[in-house]
């Protein structure tokens, strides 16, 4: 699906006026254009080469749609691969996988290439035909507000992750029923699904705002910075919510273990009491014809005392080396 959305003037604030990649390369739009492709297909890759004449590794990248975020700079056009985060159908509201933005900038237009349903590019769609005055939108200012919103669609998942987090770990120190973990090790393969997605966008942020390029010009770069911090925070906070989920494991682990250990503790008294008993009865069952006490009518109570003393001993051994 292609359309092209002028960047300035009455356009805007109406519907899509239709054209084609030829159209905007030849001049024919007056003002610069947005042309979003969804779901591309060969012939729209086609096309934009035909029009633009983009470099064969940037249309390259763009069809394999498997891209780690980046930015390439190819003269007079940029190719900028992002990954945004797309809510699933699941009862949770998370999805193991994050979707690609593919985007070329050039000086006149700007190129994005998604799936159908892409988030951020519709929501930014409709704040720009809802806005009243759009005097001040340029390819680089909208690619600035294409990566904030990509940014700002990661905040929502990590609060939605925090709550999980914090349920998990009310699990752990609550002790009254047995630790499930595969809810923990579903959210660490979220969280390390988000930095695989999120760390990136720090480079390519900063390859915009050091890389000398007129395609983003210097009063452009305050807006990237401030979407650059943004980049910092999340990964800062992916960081945080993964050791502290690391640190919600390890205290399940040590738990299970501590109550391994006072298992054996209990086993291993109770084994020792049992083996001294079990001795003496093995002694005097073994009636050969001249034990001792073997015709004592005292033999069997005494026999029974001795194991009662043995293993009263015993527990009073255990409790003084803090055995028990």
């Amino acid at each position: 699906m292609l359309s092209i959305t002028a960047l300035t003037g009455p356009g805007v604030g109406g519907p899509a006026p239709f054209a084609t990649p030829e159209e905007a390369a030849s001049g024919a739009a007056s003002e610069p254009v947005w042309i979003d492709i969804r779901d591309p297909e060969q012939g729209d890759l086609d096309a934009l080469d035909r029009a633009f004449a983009f470099h064969t590794l940037a249309l390259e990248d763009a069809r394999n749609q498997n891209q780690r975020p980046k930015v390439d700079i190819y003269g007079d056009h940029l190719f900028v691969a992002v990954r945004y985060w797309e809510p699933g159908d699941r009862a949770d509201g998370l999805h193991e996988t994050t979707r690609e933005i593919d985007i070329f900038l050039r000086a006149d237009c700007i190129v994005t290439l998604a799936h159908d349903g892409c988030a951020p590019i519709t929501e930014l769609a409709e704040r720009i035909r809802a806005r009243r005055t759009v005097a001040r939108l340029t390819p680089s200012i909208l690619l600035y507000e294409l990566l904030d919103a990509v940014m700002d669609g990661y905040f929502p998942v990590l609060d939605y992750l925090n709550d999980q987090i914090d349920a998990v770990e009310d699990a752990v120190f609550d002790g009254s029923v047995p630790f499930d973990p595969k809810p923990a090790l579903l959210l660490k393969r979220e969280l390390l699904v988000l930095r695989q997605a999120v760390s990136p966008l720090r480079d390519v942020l900063n390859e915009l705002l050091r890389g000398r390029n007129d395609l983003v010009p210097e009063p452009v770069h305050v807006f990237l910075q401030d979407v650059y911090d943004h980049a910092l925070r999340l990964t800062e906070q992916i960081d945080l919510h993964r050791d502290i989920l690391t640190g919600a494991l390890d205290a399940a682990v040590a738990q299970a273990g501590n109550r391994m250990n006072e298992v054996m503790k209990v086993l291993t008294v109770a084994s020792t009491v049992l083996m001294t008993a079990s001795l003496i009865a093995g002694i005097y069952g073994m009636n050969f014809q001249h034990m001792p006490e073997l015709a004592s009518p005292y033999g069997y109570p005494a026999a029974l005392a001795a194991m009662a003393v043995i293993a009263a001993a015993l527990l009073a051994l255990f409790r003084r080396i803090r055995f028990l």
